[in-house]
């Protein structure tokens, strides 16, 4: 594959929400990188293959999105996926958000196309959330879905 930017998206004062922040670092510890704290986001330092982690999808970064071959968008899933780990291939969708601030990964695909102007290869990869509470730790259950998520990303890299 391509240049290859990994976008994480979460609240890490809601528990489990903020999963992608862990599994972005362990991505860059794969690939020689330094971590992450929870203040950083990594934009000021996008290489050739990099993790990044936001609050949330913004529009503006599908500007920087869209110098990249391939986009792997890393978030949580609640109960209506079965698998504790998922991942799909997300293809691009203008449909306006039912809110303002929310941009969907199809939405945001969508944007990057409108960037760039020809289609990059664009995933979505979630782990289970357990726990939304006001905290920054995950729940056990979830931290132990960390791995194999990176893992999922770095299979999906390798095609």
């Amino acid at each position: 594959m391509g240049r290859t930017l990994v976008i994480g998206y979460g609240n890490i004062e809601r528990g489990d929400d903020g999963a992608a922040l862990h599994v972005v670092n362990s991505l860059r510890a794969r690939w020689g990188q330094t971590p992450l704290t929870e203040d950083q986001d990594g934009l000021g330092d996008l290489g050739r293959d990099t993790a990044v982690f936001v609050r949330q999808l913004l529009p503006e970064l599908a500007l920087d999105a869209a110098a990249f071959e391939v986009i792997v968008m890393v978030d949580v899933h609640v109960a209506h996926e079965s698998r504790p780990v998922a991942c799909r291939r997300v293809l691009p969708e203008y449909r306006l958000p039912a809110f303002s601030h929310i941009v969907s990964p199809a939405l945001f695909v969508w944007l990057v196309h409108a960037a760039r102007g020809h289609h990059r290869s664009a995933f979505l990869v979630t782990l289970r959330g357990h726990c939304f509470e006001l905290k920054r730790a995950l729940s056990p259950a979830t931290a132990a879905l960390v791995d194999p998520a990176a893992e999922k990303v770095v299979q999906l890299l390798r095609f």
